[in-house]
Parts: structure tokens; C-alpha cells; sequence
């Protein structure tokens, strides 16, 4: 969607538990862990691991991953509840998506 793409190797995955993926050339590693908290409710834990930077630099390296992964599960939660597709990706950078179409 805005011409940028990265590498993503499944490592680890257990139906109705744990998705381990590695990223970015493999340089990070993502743990998704899901928790059933009661018949209707799981509650979903995401940790990343590998980065590179330190002080200011990895503070918004951070900030910018938490806010990336939050649209995801806002995302999903709204399409497996409901069944909708809230467009939060494309939404979120529209004239970057109409630039990318005319290319």
C-alpha cells in the first residue's frame, strides 16, 4: 500500500495461545501470547525484541511499534466482533494511498 515491504519468517505458532514471528531481516522478534480471560474475552499480550538503538532514538522506535500494533488489534478486534473493516491502515496516511495509486 505505500511501497514498503520487510521480510517476516514464522517461528513459533500454537493454535489459541502464542505466535512468534521474526522481522525487519530478522533483526526482531515478535511474540504475540493470547489469553483466554473468560468464554468471550482473550486478552493479548505483544512483545518485540532486537532493537538496535538506545536513548531518544529507542524511545520512539518503541512508540512507533506500540502505535503500529495497537492499529492492528484495534483493527482485528472490530472485524472478529463485528465484522467490520474499519480501514484503520489505508485511513491513516490517505494521501500517501492516493500518490501510491497513481504511481
Amino acid at each position: 500500500m505505500y511501497n514498503v515491504s520487510t521480510p517476516v519468517v514464522a517461528k513459533e505458532i500454537l493454535q489459541d495461545q502464542r505466535i512468534v514471528f521474526e522481522w525487519d531481516n530478522a533483526t526482531k522478534t515478535v511474540e504475540i501470547n493470547f489469553k483466554e480471560v473468560d468464554d468471550d474475552s482473550t486478552f493479548v499480550t505483544i512483545t518485540e525484541s532486537g532493537y538496535d538503538k538506545t536513548g531518544d532514538e529507542l524511545i520512539a522506535a518503541i512508540k512507533d511499534s506500540t502505535g503500529g500494533f495497537t492499529t492492528v488489534l484495534d483493527g482485528l478486534k472490530a472485524f472478529l466482533e463485528h465484522r467490520i473493516n474499519l480501514n484503520l491502515i489505508a485511513d491513516k496516511f490517505p494521501k500517501e494511498v492516493i500518490a501510491h495509486g497513481q504511481n
